[in-house]
């Protein structure tokens, strides 16, 4: 296993410790329904993943037993979608990401998280391996399934509303409205009502406002590029809460240069 590249804010959130990740965890966990871990050590490893201490994170995170499951599977999954480089082993963390959710969802099924993470993890490695051919091989209806679960256990989830809108509007765009509803159940109104849902639930959130501006592009074309520029636009100018969400903004402000 190779060493991870680092993050490039890791350094602008080393403040986050153990203390201050629990007295903020309401603010840092506004958009994932994630319970305040019981287990110091568990919390000590999320305080590296808010930080930017990924590679650190997830070991300390599996160190933690199935407690600690849930960051080391964020802590991948940030590390894969926001920072790895290289698409070959962005794909190898991405499946070991969900596969590691499946497990804890066998450990722990009524866990949110065990079921989020596999979901998105999912849905990220379909992105990365051409969206027609992952539902061809079945795994649109393992993400939306694991979506579903997630939102089933945690209707206040707003990541879980915002991947969930953009797997329906991925289909959508990928196979057409007719072929995406009957085969995949896959709808337009559908793909809204949870982006707009991400939106309620967390409308300062540049990981929200960035799957809200694409998906809306993917269901309405150039109708909507004025909205998703706007949301960009916002995403952009969001005050990160941590290391991940900077990589969000920053994100958002290479979008508008593009």
């Amino acid at each position: 296993m190779t060493t991870w590249l680092p993050c490039p804010h890791a350094g602008d959130y080393a403040f986050l410790d153990a203390d201050e990740v629990r007295a903020q965890w309401p603010r840092l966990h506004a958009l994932d329904a994630e319970p305040l871990p019981r287990g110091e050590a568990a919390l000590a490893a999320w305080a590296l993943l808010h930080a930017g201490q990924f590679e650190r994170a997830e070991a300390a995170g599996l160190a933690a037993g199935v407690e600690g499951l849930s960051v080391a599977n964020r802590a991948a999954t940030a590390h894969a979608t926001l920072v790895e480089p290289g698409e070959k082993a962005r794909l190898a963390l991405l499946q070991r990401v969900h596969l590691r959710g499946r497990q804890h969802a066998a450990l722990a099924p009524l866990h949110p998280n065990a079921w989020f993470w596999q979901g998105y993890a999912l849905a990220r490695y379909a992105q990365g391996i051409h969206v027609a051919r992952a539902l061809a091989q079945g795994l649109g209806t393992q993400v939306r399934a694991a979506l579903e679960m997630t939102l089933m256990l945690a209707p206040g989830h707003a990541l879980a509303h915002a991947a969930l809108g953009l797997f329906h509007a991925e289909v959508i765009d990928k196979v057409g409205p007719l072929v995406g509803a009957m085969t995949y159940g896959a709808r337009a109104e559908t793909a809204l009502h949870h982006l707009r849902e991400a939106g309620r639930l967390a409308p300062d959130s540049a990981a929200v406002m960035i799957a809200r501006a694409n998906a809306v592009v993917m269901l309405e074309g150039e109708a909507r590029l004025a909205e998703a520029a706007r949301l960009q636009e916002q995403a952009a100018a969001v005050t990160a809460r941590d290391a991940v969400e900077r990589l969000w903004v920053e994100l958002a402000r290479a979008n508008l240069t593009l």
